[in-house]
């Protein structure tokens, strides 16, 4: 285990090659995710990873997802902490942000709103499903490995509640991906989507000169927008939760963040505006110094993945001198780099935003 910068450049980027998530990880997670992005190695992740990247550099998709975060804050976000503040009534935070980033993703992945933030807050199954096989993965991390293959292998305790949340998860996706593919057939175009799906649905296979075969099998499909769901919806949502809490235990860093709002409010033409209806340029975003800041700060001392594994294909010695022999496993630790002194000086706990102000930028 490390939090050596170097080591972690090297791992990550100098020698990448070296190192792969392995099959110990595999075997943790496959069982949800398949061959998606999240749990893939070699060719098949490289592959993912440049359609996804193709996908979501293009102007439809920054398009898109802005709209679909508008609408979902000002549509809804918005108007449930209202109506909470009205009725003096207390609302789970991070409850709220995880259905906000679960409609934003399922909406981006699928073209589809899952409702998670209607009004009366419902328990969506799919979402919940998805959670609970996330989550019930992820405890096999703490359990040795003979035990949960044995509770598999019989299909009780926690796998057995993983099994029935794989099943829903996987039948869900598995049937939007037949209707989609159904839904474009028939369409003959896919100029009207603007979803994820849609556009990995119709790439197809670099290597076949005519242009006959997809890219991706409906089982590929279904995993890689699993993966991208996962990608895209807790880390968000955790992130927000802690940058939320740490500005009510740091009210002088609110006002700030607050100041300069109404400063860049005040600069705009019309003044009649009502402020939950207010939607900012990318120009004013970039002025919001402290905001950016307050964030940068946030995933420092709280990064959404406080820490990840590799697994070393050959032999090996990093850069601060530790040998790595073939198929030893390496956490990194992002959380404690975030707290180094070393590094961030012995204020290193502390929360101070203007750590990353230098001459008002």
């Amino acid at each position: 285990m490390t939090a050596d910068t170097s080591s972690i450049e090297y791992i990550l980027k100098s020698n990448f090659v070296n190192y792969h998530k392995g099959e110990a990880f595999i075997d943790l997670f496959s069982d949800v995710f398949g061959n998606g992005f999240f749990v893939a190695d070699g060719e098949t992740w490289k592959d993912q990873r440049l359609a996804l990247t193709s996908v979501m550099h293009t102007s439809w998709f920054i398009e898109s997802s802005h709209s679909v975060i508008q609408d979902l804050v000002h549509q809804k976000l918005l108007k449930l902490i209202n109506k909470s503040v009205k009725l003096d009534k207390i609302i789970d935070l991070q409850d709220l942000l995880l259905r906000f980033t679960s409609d934003n993703i399922y909406i981006t992945t699928f073209g589809i709103d899952p409702g998670c933030l209607s009004i009366e807050l419902p328990d969506v199954p799919f979402v919940t499903a998805f959670e609970r096989a996330a989550d019930l993965s992820y405890y096999r991390v703490f359990t040795p490995t003979f035990i949960w293959k044995t509770l598999r292998f019989f299909s009780v305790g926690p796998e057995k509640k993983l099994k029935e949340a794989i099943r829903i998860v996987h039948k869900s996706v598995s049937e939007i991906v037949k209707n989609r593919k159904i839904d474009l057939h028939k369409s003959g175009s896919v100029n009207d989507r603007s979803d994820v799906l849609s556009r990995l649905v119709i790439m197809k296979d670099p290597e076949d000169k005519q242009n006959l075969n997809d890219r991706f099998s409906d089982d590929m499909l279904r995993d890689l927008c699993l993966s991208f769901i996962l990608a895209g919806r807790d880390t968000t949502s955790v992130a927000l939760a802690w940058f939320f809490w740490l500005i009510n235990e740091h009210p002088h860093v609110e006002s700030l963040i607050l100041n300069e709002i109404k400063v860049i409010i005040s600069h705009r033409k019309c003044d009649s505006e009502n402020i939950n209806e207010i939607v900012f340029t990318a120009d004013e975003l970039k002025k919001m110094v402290h905001l950016e800041a307050a964030l940068s700060e946030t995933l420092r001392l709280y990064p959404s993945v406080p820490h990840d594994i590799k697994e070393a294909r050959e032999d090996d010695v990093l850069p601060n001198g530790t040998a790595v022999k073939k198929k030893d496993l390496i956490v990194y630790s992002m959380y404690s780099i975030g707290r180094t002194e070393a590094i961030w000086g012995k204020d290193c706990r502390e929360f101070k935003p203007e750590r990353w102000i230098k001459n008002g930028k």
